[in-house]
């Protein structure tokens, strides 16, 4: 007989155009994502990254296997490729509309170089689309192990530094983050002399994404010119076929960063969104010591291809 939670609902984000951002409500949340442990509690270790569409790609090796998970700070829990659903199970949908039914379980060990997080809460299911594209693919490292963390990644050099220690120093400027049913990062982009808030989301391929319906979308629309373009696009269930706009915007203001020449698309999506690649001149620090806030400057490393 099934469980009972199979019909308990829980809402996830787009996967912007290779991975999804798992965003669960109606259960407690924190609680999963601060169960386990890291061992040793005092650690700091230096790993590299690929990339695929410009995501991180991390190798993890989970209880003994490793495995590549894709880097997604709007995933709530991480979720572990499976062929097959393990334990409780979930119906999930998506900003696209449709729908998948997921697992829950507990991992005894996900290490990342020398660090173990272990017992860690994950969701489990079958990522089709997903899984042919990346080698070795374990699934999507989310905030039950990125929380547990503070992040220093140098997106041009390819690294990332992951420390229970300050990693920034007083060159690192923050920028005003919000955070909504206590998780998702917000930020604020100003364009043309008005703010727009925007998720953070490394999950997301995109630079910057925009919804068709939004304000910001509609904004850009009247001021820049549009061209079209067709491409497969992730999203939860698998791939599909999307038809957007595309453009690119002189000149937005992250705080006291200007960034110059950005490239945007708008389609059909939950919210407006900021990817890895808005930060691809940068070295991001996520001070999960201190409440989950931003820091940022810039890399001297040569970008990224």
């Amino acid at each position: 007989m099934r469980d009972s939670h199979q019909n308990h609902h829980m809402k996830i984000r787009l996967l912007s155009i290779l991975l999804p951002a798992l965003f669960l409500v109606n259960c407690s949340v924190k609680h999963l994502q601060r169960a386990g442990a890291v061992n040793p509690t005092d650690f700091n270790t230096k790993v590299y990254f690929e990339t695929f569409k410009g995501v991180i790609a991390l190798d993890l090796s989970i209880n003994g296997r490793v495995r590549k998970f894709l880097f997604d700070t709007g995933a709530d829990l991480t979720v572990i490729q499976r062929d097959s659903i393990s334990g409780k199970t979930y119906n999930v949908s998506g900003a696209s509309k449709r729908k998948m039914e997921l697992g829950r379980e507990i991992v005894t060990s996900m290490r990342i170089g020398s660090i173990n997080f272990q017992n860690t809460y994950a969701l489990n299911g079958d990522l089709s689309g997903l899984k042919e594209q990346i080698p070795a693919f374990g699934g999507l490292l989310g905030q039950s192990i990125i929380g547990k963390a503070n992040w220093l990644i140098d997106y041009p050099g390819k690294y990332i530094t992951i420390s229970n220690s300050n990693l920034a120093d007083n060159t690192f400027k923050p920028i005003r983050i919000r955070r909504e049913n206590g998780n998702n990062p917000y930020t604020f982009l100003t364009y043309d002399g008005i703010e727009y808030k925007v998720v953070i989301d490394m999950g997301s391929s995109s630079v910057l994404n925009l919804p068709d319906d939004s304000r910001f979308a509609k904004d850009v629309a009247q001021k820049i010119k549009l061209s079209e373009n067709t491409r497969d696009r992730y999203t939860l269930g698998g791939i599909q076929m999307v038809t957007e706009k595309v453009g690119m915007i002189p000149e937005l203001k992250l705080g006291e960063f200007t960034f110059k020449n950005v490239d945007f698309n708008i389609n059909t999506s939950s919210q407006p969104r900021i990817g890895i690649r808005f930060f691809q001149e940068y070295l991001i620090y996520i001070d999960n010591s201190n409440g989950g806030g931003y820091r940022l400057k810039r890399s001297v490393t040569t970008a990224a291809p």
